[in-house]
């Protein structure tokens, strides 16, 4: 999901920094004994940080506050699942790959793409997320007849969002997709500055500043929820590069060799449905909204 050129090299560079020290010091880490997560506890409706404990959240290592998102859905899934105590530990997105590798956590847990380059450093699970893309618009732009079995294609988004500005969260894939396919190729549309969370940008859309927003499709979904105004348009994205396709799915980032973890990983997701994921989403979504 994390897609952003900027954190990608964020992060080889983090690693890069960091590879020999590692080798040095040959540090076995955590056991397997428990999930200890690392996040940014930043990066709604994935993760966040809030103030006190609820059915939906889990405590941030060494401070007393709280975790909540669907990445810690499913984190007290998988603990629950597994039979194993979950830790969960804050950490900035470029010393996730470093502190997994140095032994301070088994498992990245972040709303991170499997990416090429990340496969050279780290192993993967099975995706936790694989999602269509949506955009959400005001209901009453929607082209008639608009559905996920009559989605909109390229060009006639092109054509709908043409002389219109765009908006999405920072450092997600949908924005690297406004400037890829839209506003890289038509000078009227404008990429609008990026927003800290989806919720933010979708009352930019509400209030007319911008006309639609890009995201996975339980986002979009969950913030028609929160607002009634807005609404979803279905596309076919099949204009995206294998690697923004990569982007629409989420894993568990492992260390390599880890092939215990990543095999009781795997088994446990594997009984999750897709209708549980997306429940899971859109329930994070609302709460993420309420907290915009």
């Amino acid at each position: 999901m994390k897609h952003n050129l900027i954190r990608s090299i964020l992060t080889i560079f983090s690693v890069g920094l960091f590879s020999f020290s590692a080798t040095g010091c040959n540090n076995q880490g955590v056991s397997n004994d428990k999930l200890v997560i690392g996040l940014e506890c930043a990066y709604q409706p994935f993760n966040w940080t809030v103030q006190s404990s609820s059915e939906y959240t889990l405590k941030i290592d060494g401070t007393n506050e709280y975790a909540d998102g669907f990445d810690i859905a499913i984190a007290r899934y998988l603990g629950q699942d597994l039979n194993k105590e979950v830790v969960v530990k804050r950490i900035e997105w470029d010393s996730l790959v470093p502190s997994l590798l140095n032994g301070e956590i088994n498992m990245i847990l972040a709303g991170m793409s499997s990416t090429e380059e990340r496969r050279k450093t780290i192993d993967f699970t099975d995706p936790y997320l694989s999602s269509d893309l949506a955009f959400l618009v005001k209901k009453d732009v929607i082209p008639a007849g608009n559905s996920k079995d009559n989605p909109l294609g390229y060009e006639s988004l092109k054509s709908l969002f043409s002389g219109h500005s765009l908006v999405c969260q920072m450092g997600v894939v949908g924005d690297d997709i406004i400037e890829d396919y839209f506003t890289s190729v038509d000078s009227s549309i404008v990429h609008a500055n990026p927003l800290k969370t989806y919720p933010l940008a979708a009352q930019d859309v509400s209030r007319g500043v911008a006309f639609a927003m890009p995201a996975e499709l339980p986002v979009v979904e969950a913030m028609t929820n929160i607002d009634s105004s807005l609404g979803v348009l279905y596309v076919d994205y099949s204009f995206l590069s294998a690697g923004d396709l990569e982007g629409l799915k989420v894993n568990i980032g492992l260390k390599k060799g880890n092939d215990e973890l990543k095999n009781a990983l795997n088994s446990s997701l594997a009984k999750l449905t897709q209708t549980q994921r997306s429940q899971m989403m859109g329930d994070a979504c609302t709460r993420s909204g309420e907290n915009a």
